[in-house]
């Protein structure tokens, strides 16, 4: 079994559409979808009803992300945005990369619903990238580009850390430390391009760059938060 974890914060105007894509997918009558919201103040957790019950949790996405995948019955964990578009045989391949190929997880490349060549293009520019690689192409990956991991594999390394940002990035470089991950290009999940429309897209996508700079550099998680500021 796939649990698919979805972690909420007022996400009222995506959840339905997101859940609705759910439940087209191949194979989800064999999954389960573990949706975790962190006190949501509009009507995410009233449009989740209608399709999953939701867990309350603190907020906060790694404290979320770990609440759902203690609760979770699969033996694989799909880590999954309120607001991603997945394609319809994503459960499949992601069952085929780990129980035939032996991968013990990965993530996916992704595009985005709107912009996606302007995103790409300001991102490998911004990054000094003379071709066009990305980070999932080191299979380094964030949470837009749907983690799975086994659930054994993500419980011997702990989960995620509970810190207010990064803990996508922190997690993929222990699993790839530690264990067989896999870049999946095909297929693409989509993300809502709406962040770089609101927030601007020179703006966010150099956010991202100086936030990753600053984590590596040891800048606390705690401080670099500040700099990344909800849209919701």
């Amino acid at each position: 079994m796939i649990s698919i974890i979805i972690p909420t914060y007022n996400e009222e105007s995506v959840i339905e559409r997101t859940l609705q894509n759910l439940n087209e997918l191949e194979c989800i009558s064999e999954s389960e979808i573990i949706v975790v919201d962190g006190g949501s103040s509009d009507q995410t957790v009233k449009k989740t009803s209608k399709y999953v019950k939701s867990i309350s949790s603190i907020k906060g996405k790694a404290i979320q992300l770990n609440t759902g995948a203690r609760t979770a019955n699969g033996d694989i964990l799909f880590f999954v945005h309120a607001d991603m578009q997945l394609p319809a045989d994503v459960l499949k391949v992601v069952d085929t990369k780990i129980n035939r190929d032996g991968f013990d997880g990965g993530g996916f490349l992704n595009e985005f619903s709107t912009h996606n060549k302007k995103i790409k293009t300001l991102g490998r520019i911004l990054n000094f990238r003379i071709i066009n690689k990305e980070q999932s192409d080191r299979k380094i990956f964030y949470g837009d580009n749907g983690i799975f991991v086994k659930k054994s594999v993500f419980e011997k390394l702990g989960g995620f850390k509970e810190i207010p940002i990064m803990e996508d990035y922190d997690f993929s470089i222990r699993l790839k430390k530690e264990f067989n991950v896999v870049k999946i290009d095909e297929p693409k999940i989509i993300v809502d391009s709406r962040r770089h429309i609101n927030s601007g897209f020179i703006k966010t996508r150099l956010q991202w760059i100086l936030i990753r700079k600053l984590y590596k550099l040891g800048v606390s998680p705690f401080l670099l938060s500040k700099l990344y500021k909800d849209i919701r």
